[in-house]
């Protein structure tokens, strides 16, 4: 769905292994139809610079990676494309982010309706203090859909969509507390899928989770890659080369402002990295 223009509103270490990314039987393909174009992108906090100067662009129908040290401003970079920063006090962003030909911070944009196209996944599962049954379908309620027959066809369907329905099918009433950390992860992410957006962010999905529930949010992050944009903060490069089509890397320097380093596909940013930065990022020899 397109975002609606009219709408106010130290050792070396060996570099992690690539995963091949093949789409829906037709061999190795990389998307390149940009969803979103972030152009000298910067976020202060008061009179701090939080990140300066970022221009890349997030493909259709792909994962794109965030990476670098911590204090960098990954998140905040994330934080940009839904204008989640707006929430924290004396944040300002500057620059232009073009999300199907509208300039998202613009001052006329309606930010719910924004927060609506681009989904949020935060670091540590936050499931509301209901039903599952009730996670999913609130924000379908909050946008006027009241008949429970339209309310259970879109909570299994988004569940179906989560790979999380053969698991909590026969306790949708229970509640979405106690169920375990990766299924609440999952919730988390079929409640984002609810309101049918084209992007979902996801800030460290997995870094609360054990490792066989990160291989399922990994597995469902590549299925959903198919239909929607995915943009994915993460520490962890084996990840990032398991999942992401494009990846970014960010730096901070000695002034702690952060800074793009570098952006390309995944199989160059991993293989042949232009910077030398990057490749001892990548290696282990800092960060």
């Amino acid at each position: 769905m397109a975002f609606d223009s009219t709408v106010q509103e130290t050792p070396r270490v060996a570099p992690p292994v690539l995963r091949p990314r093949a789409r829906d039987g037709a061999g190795l393909a990389i998307s390149t139809e940009v969803r979103i174009h972030a152009e000298d992108v910067g976020v202060r906090y008061g009179e701090r610079p939080a990140i300066e100067d970022v221009t890349l662009d997030v493909h259709d129908r792909a994962v794109t990676a965030i990476i670098g040290p911590s204090g960098c401003g990954k998140s905040t970079l994330l934080r940009v494309f839904n204008r989640m920063n707006d929430l924290i006090p004396a944040a300002r962003s500057t620059g232009r982010v073009i999300m199907d030909g509208v300039d998202i911070l613009g001052r006329d944009i309606d930010v719910v309706r924004l927060r609506r196209h681009v989904g949020m996944v935060f670091q540590k599962p936050n499931p509301f203090p209901a039903s599952v049954y009730d996670n999913v379908a609130y924000g379908p309620r909050q946008h006027g859909v009241r008949r429970r027959a339209r309310l259970d066809e879109i909570v299994e369907s988004t569940l179906r969509r989560a790979a999380l329905w053969d698991e909590v099918h026969d306790r949708l009433d229970k509640p979405a507390f106690g169920i375990s950390g990766g299924q609440q992860q999952r919730l988390c992410i079929a409640r984002a899928l609810a309101v049918e957006p084209s992007v979902i962010l996801m800030d460290e999905p997995c870094s609360a989770l054990d490792p066989i529930a990160t291989l399922k949010i990994e597995d469902l992050m590549r299925d959903l890659a198919r239909d929607y944009t995915i943009v994915i903060v993460t520490h962890n490069m084996q990840q990032a080369a398991r999942v992401s089509d494009y990846t970014a890397f960010m730096l901070a320097g000695e002034e702690r402002v952060g800074r793009l380093v570098e952006f390309g596909t995944t199989d160059t940013i991993f293989t042949a990295p232009a910077d030398r930065r990057t490749e001892e990022y990548i290696t282990g020899r800092f960060g």
